[in-house]
């Protein structure tokens, strides 16, 4: 509720129509009740009907306009962007595409998927609905003056009544939040098993892992059916007790008003629009005690995208080279991930000229795949620094820097989508031709287009439709959209027959004949023999980089 009167007072003029629309629509919720007691005092009395005629025409016309003035009510919330929500789910995609990978990584794949969840929970919070009702609650005074004004009794009835069910309402919504919390938790990992199975078909079924999920399956689903009767249950008594205090309420205000009646001091006419105001006092504040458990979980999700929005973006901006050369060089370079307790590379020093070929070795966590990491810029030294050109590599362009790289990550990725849109993403101007010549440059282009689809054959995340061998091939056709200057390629040759690694063999020796300056993450004999130097990752605390002599 704080964030909601916070933002309309940010928005002075907008409330202030708000504010009216919501007065006029109120004030003319009040003719029904009006129109009751007029009739029923009135015609029923004397029998006019033109007086009949006007009561009713004048009470059609009330509803009308109440009805204009909530839509212009409705269209005038709708356009309130609370703290940009609007671009709110673009802000937190662009933040994890965009945010430093070292940062990212600490953060679970459960958690990130979430931040789209509590996206959707903060646009229901704060729906143009939730504003308008929110309106509405302290109109429920302006019902109860008028009740006042027509009996003390029962107005003193209604207060009553409405207070016993707002306090019992607060009561039952007590300990929502910790359900709420504790039902997300374990769809979470509902979630990640559902991932399991569908993401690593083949290990469930070589190491018959089908049952150890299953078993796991069943008792998160038991775990979470439970939790969402206990919501549902929650949820049903609230509106039953909602109901029934509803009814309470009209028996109240009858029971007394009957007496009043009798009594001489009330008529049917007044009893029976007192008990039409002691609803409409009802409705707005029950939606408001309602309301208040949604604002609370939303302000716990819009915690947690704030907390992430303060996660660091990656350094886009900076200097370009318009002639990039392709040297290389690491001064004292150390990194080290929050997880380990010693740094995974420490104290490294190296230097590439242009057109070299280094071959990185060493066993694995030994720091390969951190190294190229480091030099692509998705990692930052934790000490010392790397050169391009001279230059430090914190003082240029990632987004320039990338454009100059072959990259081929140690496990390849690839987006939703064919073969071709993969290509395309990275360079949307290449045309079919020229997939098919990257194709060729690695041995796929005949393979491509046998295979079902061709060029639109569909791939996922993990390409796990393709063997290791194609996959990998594929990802390094796709790096070669870039025409870079430097080739960071981590395992090229791994799960890749004879026949493919030619080709890959090849790509390589073409790089280097063309002045490519080449980091290669192998053990591969042929690799180690064809490098300028080669560095390796096990050789000592401080591993240096060696020459070799051909």
């Amino acid at each position: 509720m704080k964030r909601l009167l916070r933002q309309l007072a940010l928005k002075p003029s907008t409330t202030v129509a708000l504010l009216f629309s919501s007065f006029a629509a109120n004030i003319l919720a009040l003719v029904p009740a009006i129109f009751v007691i007029l009739v029923l005092n009135r015609y029923v009395t004397y029998g006019v009907d033109a007086t009949l005629v006007t009561l009713a025409s004048a009470a059609l016309l009330s509803i009308v306009f109440e009805f204009v003035f909530r839509r212009l009510r409705y269209s005038t919330a709708a356009e309130i962007d609370f703290d940009g929500q609007k671009q709110l789910n673009n802000r937190i995609f662009v933040r994890v595409t965009r945010s430093k990978l070292g940062l990212l990584g600490q953060i679970p794949a459960g958690t990130l998927r979430g931040l789209f969840g509590g996206v959707e929970q903060l646009r229901a919070a704060y729906s143009p609905a939730s504003i308008c009702s929110f309106l509405d609650a302290p109109f429920a005074l302006l019902f109860l003056f008028v009740l006042y004004l027509i009996s003390p009794p029962l107005c003193l009835v209604t207060a009553l009544v409405i207070s016993a069910l707002v306090l019992l309402i607060l009561l039952q919504l007590n300990g929502l939040s910790e359900l709420g919390r504790n039902i997300n938790k374990v769809s979470t990992v509902k979630g990640q098993l559902a991932s399991n199975a569908i993401e690593t078909p083949e290990t469930l079924r070589v190491f018959d892992l089908a049952g150890f999920v299953q078993k796991k399956s069943e008792k998160v689903s038991t775990a979470l059916d439970a939790l969402q009767s206990r919501l549902l249950n929650r949820q049903d008594l609230t509106q039953t007790t909602i109901k029934a205090f509803t009814g309470i309420l009209t028996v109240a205000v009858i029971t007394v008003g009957a007496v009043l009646v009798v009594d001489g001091h009330l008529d049917i006419g007044e009893m029976i629009g007192a008990n039409i105001l002691a609803a409409r006092a009802l409705t707005p504040v029950v939606a408001l005690c309602q309301q208040t458990e949604i604002w609370k979980r939303a302000d716990q999700a819009k915690q947690t995208i704030d907390d992430f929005e303060r996660i660091s973006f990656e350094k886009m901006d900076g200097s370009a080279f318009e002639n990039y050369r392709g040297n290389l060089e690491f001064r004292d370079v150390t990194f080290n991930y929050l997880a380990r307790e010693t740094p995974v590379i420490e104290k490294l020093s190296l230097s590439l000229g242009s057109g070299e070929v280094l071959c990185v070795t060493g066993a694995n966590g030994a720091g390969k795949t951190t190294l190229t990491k480091l030099v692509t810029g998705l990692l930052e030294p934790t000490e010392g620094y790397i050169s391009v050109d001279g230059v430090n590599l914190k003082q240029l362009s990632l987004e320039w820097w990338r454009k100059q790289i072959i990259y081929l990550p140690q496990e390849p990725k690839f987006l939703e989508g064919s073969v071709r849109e993969n290509f395309q993403a990275v360079n949307d101007g290449i045309s079919d031709a020229q997939i098919r010549e990257l194709l060729a440059d690695v041995g796929l282009d005949e393979e491509i287009d046998k295979s079902v689809g061709g060029l639109d054959q569909g791939l996922n995340t993990s390409g796990s439709s393709l063997s290791l061998g194609v996959r990998r091939r594929l990802a390094l056709a796709r790096a070669l959209i870039h025409k870079g200057k430097i080739a960071i390629l981590d395992e090229p040759t791994e799960g890749i027959d004879a026949k493919g690694a030619s080709h890959v063999y090849n790509v390589m020796s073409n790089l280097s004949k063309e002045g490519i300056t080449l980091i290669i993450c192998s053990h591969d004999n042929d690799v180690l023999n064809g490098a300028h130097h080669v560095l390796d990752l096990d050789d000592g605390e401080r591993p240096t980089m060696r020459t070799v002599t051909h």
